[in-house]
């Protein structure tokens, strides 16, 4: 599969394509969502990326909806009320999410989201102003989203750091993962033994990431490249992504990082 394909398609960029994703040269806007427009005086103290936990319950016919959906939307919207009602009477959306959500990955990364209040792609104002309007620890009422019926709970607005980072990663796949790569047939259990084989040698003394990357990756076009994944900002990656990449100093790699996708290794050079 080719490099832009598979961060297009399988979505590791989900609010934004990156820019080496796109054959862009780092920086570039040519492929970017257009700015928005200057907020004007009540929009100026909005965060501009918020942390939410989402929990998504699917019908037929909704964007992303496995073809084995079979669920009416007054069938969706009723099981979001009633998930709802159980978050806002105790059950914490934390627990409810890997048994309930229908999103693929929300089993591993638990629902949550960094989300741009000015670009919230691919939700809309409607989720924004939502989120808003709880406090820390309040959780919505379901509200209807392309994606399906959805109930969010406001999380801590992500803590101040650099707004954008570079990185290169080291993906590997396995056959069980909610987005499995096309030829990978390794059990999770080897794909994270390997992760982690992969990462020791990548913070060896010694070490060729470049090479590493060749040798070991998942990701076809990442073993011509290194992994390189250029610049990217806050609420691009998936969170688990996210949260390491911009978690690392410059020139650090990181712990084996679990995604919807695999096990990755991630290095940070900007």
């Amino acid at each position: 599969m080719k490099r832009t394909a598979f961060l297009a398609a399988l979505g590791l960029c989900v609010l934004g394509a990156c820019a080496h994703a796109t054959g862009a040269a780092p920086g570039s806007s040519a492929l970017a969502a257009p700015p928005p427009s200057a907020p004007g005086p009540a929009a100026a103290a909005r965060p501009e990326v918020i942390e939410v936990r989402v929990l998504t319950v699917s019908f037929q016919g909704a964007r992303g909806a496995s073809p084995e959906q079979t669920r009416s939307e007054a069938q969706a919207q009723a099981r979001a009320s009633m998930l709802s009602s159980m978050a806002r009477e105790g059950e914490r959306l934390v627990q409810l999410v890997p048994d309930y959500s229908d999103r693929p990955g929300a089993r591993e990364d638990r629902g949550v989201m960094h989300v741009r209040t000015g670009q919230p792609a691919p939700y809309d104002e409607t989720f924004v102003q939502t989120a808003l309007a709880l406090p820390v620890g309040g959780v919505s009422q379901p509200f209807l989203q392309p994606d399906g019926y959805l109930i969010i709970e406001r999380l801590k607005d992500p803590d101040s750091g650099p707004t954008r980072v570079a990185a290169k990663h080291i993906l590997i796949g396995y056959a069980e993962s909610p987005q499995p790569i096309a030829g990978v047939t390794r059990s999770e259990a080897e794909a994270l033994a390997l992760a982690e084989q992969v990462g020791r040698l990548a913070r060896a003394a010694d070490a060729d990431w470049d090479a590493l990357a060749a040798q070991y990756t998942d990701e076809a076009a990442g073993k011509k490249t290194g992994g390189d994944l250029g610049s990217f900002g806050r609420g691009q990656m998936v969170p688990a992504f996210e949260r390491a990449a911009f978690a690392l100093p410059v020139g650090e790699i990181s712990a084996v990082v679990k995604s919807p996708f695999g096990f990755h290794v991630i290095k940070r050079y900007e």
